[in-house]
């Protein structure tokens, strides 16, 4: 027999004893409750002062009982109720409620959260509104159970014409009526609301929900609509189907909720409705946020820079990409070890298939030992110097054989990818989605017509480089995980920034990575190489001339419009870099001999 579970403390043997022997009762069959029931329920409820959580089978016995108060019953449910399953649950759940409190939201949630057909919510004590209680105008005199609400699921057309499952509440009823309800009614009704297969939903993806905040008027609901915009395409590029999102006026983020409790519950049923498996917040959520949000909305809730991460270790690929990554998920869940609903035993390695921030570290003893946490940080950390250090030693080698280094920076998705592989023909992976590439990539370029590369002199030869994508609220730690990667930018003899011009948001992306660079190049202490600007997807634009010169009112660094996929401008890049490395190694050599030297 299951013992009791919930909030034990301070009840009496009598009363613990009357509790296990509910595990003895069986209803009558095809009734989802009896009259008896009702009343030694409500009982119980108002002698421990704690509501009552009974699970009850199809053939009327009892799988579980709970104690507790509303808030512990939700922390329980998640430990003790099973999971979604496939289909309706073949078992309903029956609840007291002290002082006539109606159903509440989080009943209704329970309710669509584990597939039950019904539920039964029985008020303990006589209604306040009512003289002598509610089932006395039914000529009903109760001694405990005064009525009993029925919720049941139903589906429902949503705005966008999908099905939504939603939830019920009747008109409340004596215990006496409640008893002659028969289960097989409802059962037959909850049946088809439960058919989707939960399996054949994740072969498209996890379903997604994304969340933000705005401080009110147009201008910051547009904004809002655009990072939630990019925070989609981040949830495809992770394998995720985005279902809806929701928007949340306040100034300033919630401590406890970050969109605040009452929103919070009102997410919670919504996430029931659409069968939602992980909701993603456009901002960084603390570890108390994220905590409390788990708990209230029963599904799995990251944000972005923890969806930025699960994205790069899918991507990473090298042993010193996967180094990088791992190093900086193991920051972040620092802070997010205590109380953590995932644990590390449920994650999956770097690069290995699994839900949206269930790819990582996989280190199993890290479940609860911060100590082995703390050396495995330590270990990553010397095994990234290691990066850094072999990565100065390239450097050197090639500035000891006077080969210039071109880097390819910009915002993610802008085409540097596409652009690296005209120009070298190297095999990289050009995909239209964000963090396509992860891993730098360095190639050999020769500065000629684009149909002259294989027949120029070697003295023309350059790298080039193509590293990481930016992207906006990229965190701190982030940036100094990757610090090997990011280095070849910053040591590059030119940077090539490339814009996305054809991007409604080119301007903003852009200053996105200016913030990274000048961050990068102040805590490495060096002088920021040139950087020039290439305008791409100009084949985009239904007027480059305007754009081009829109743009050249924004930015004050030479500007070069191209196509990475069409080849527009490119031979004109080319000379244009062939023309300034040959003035920079004049220059060199200038400096080098002293006047009339050489």
């Amino acid at each position: 027999m299951p013992g009791l579970l919930g909030h034990l403390e301070g009840i009496k043997k009598n009363q613990l004893h009357r509790l296990e022997k509910l595990y003895q009762r069986r209803l009558r069959d095809g009734h989802a409750l009896t009259y008896d029931l009702t009343e030694e329920l409500c009982e119980l409820s108002l002698e421990i002062k704690r509501e009552l959580t009974l699970l009850m089978d199809f053939q009327g016995r009892v799988e579980l009982v709970i104690v507790g108060d509303a808030e512990s019953l939700d922390q329980i449910s998640a430990i003790a109720l099973p999971a979604k399953t496939d289909g309706m649950a073949k078992r309903y759940c029956l609840h007291t409620h002290l002082g006539w409190k109606t159903p509440t939201l989080g009943n209704q949630v329970t309710l669509l959260q584990f597939h039950f057909p019904l539920m039964g919510v029985l008020m303990a004590g006589m209604s306040p509104r009512h003289p002598g209680g509610f089932s006395q105008q039914f000529g009903e005199h109760p001694h405990f159970c005064d009525a009993v609400f029925w919720l049941h699921p139903t589906s429902q057309l949503g705005e966008t014409g999908d099905v939504r499952r939603s939830c019920e509440v009747l008109e409340p009823m004596t215990a006496r009526k409640a008893a002659e309800e028969s289960l097989e009614k409802w059962t037959e009704w909850a049946e088809p609301v439960f058919e989707v297969s939960h399996k054949q939903v994740a072969k498209t993806g996890e379903r997604a929900l994304l969340m933000g905040l705005h401080s009110g008027g147009q201008q910051a609901e547009s904004a809002l609509q655009d990072t939630l915009d990019e925070l989609s395409q981040l949830a495809k590029s992770a394998g995720a189907v985005v279902v809806d999102r929701m928007f949340q006026l306040r100034r300033t983020p919630d401590p406890g909720t970050y969109i605040g409790s009452g929103k919070a519950d009102e997410l919670a049923f919504l996430i029931q409705q659409l069968n939602i498996d992980v909701v993603i917040a456009d901002d960084e959520l603390s570890p108390v946020q994220q905590r409390n949000l788990e708990r209230i909305l029963r599904v799995k809730v990251i944000d972005r820079t923890e969806l930025i991460l699960d994205i790069f270790a899918q991507r990473a690929q090298s042993r010193e990409g996967k180094i990088q990554v791992e190093l900086a998920q193991l920051q972040y869940e620092m802070p997010r070890l205590k109380g953590r609903g995932r644990m590390f035993s449920q994650q999956t390695a770097v690069g290995a298939k699994g839900g949206i921030a269930t790819r990582g570290p996989g280190e199993t003893k890290l479940e609860t030992d911060r100590r082995i946490l703390r050396e495995r940080v330590t270990t990553l950390e010397k095994e990234a110097m290691q990066v850094v250090r072999h990565r100065q030693f390239q450097r050197q080698s090639r500035k000891r054989s006077q080969v210039p280094l071109i880097a390819l920076v910009g915002y993610t998705n802008a085409g540097k990818s596409t652009l690296m592989r005209h120009l070298t023909q190297a095999d990289v992976l050009v995909e239209d989605r964000l963090f396509a590439t992860l891993d730098p990539t360095i190639r050999k370029l020769y500065l000629g017509d684009a149909g002259e590369l294989a027949a120029m002199p070697c003295s023309q030869e350059v790298l080039l480089s193509d590293t990481v994508g930016f992207i906006r609220k990229l965190p701190t730690f982030l940036i100094k995980a990757f610090r090997a990667t990011l280095e070849e930018a910053a040591s590059a003899d030119l940077l090539w920034h490339v814009w996305d011009v054809s991007h409604p948001e080119r301007l903003s992306q852009a200053q996105s990575v200016h913030e990274v660079l000048n961050a990068l190049f102040e805590e490495l202490e060096i002088e920021p190489p040139v950087i020039w600007t290439l305008c791409n997807k100009v084949d985009r634009l239904a007027d480059v001339d305007v754009e081009m010169a829109v743009i050249a009112g924004s930015v004050d660094s030479p500007l070069f419009p191209i196509s990475a996929r069409t080849g527009e401008g490119i031979p004109e890049l080319l000379a244009a870099a062939r023309h300034f490395l040959a003035e920079r190694s004049s220059m060199s050599v200038k400096s080098a001999y002293g006047p009339g030297e050489y």
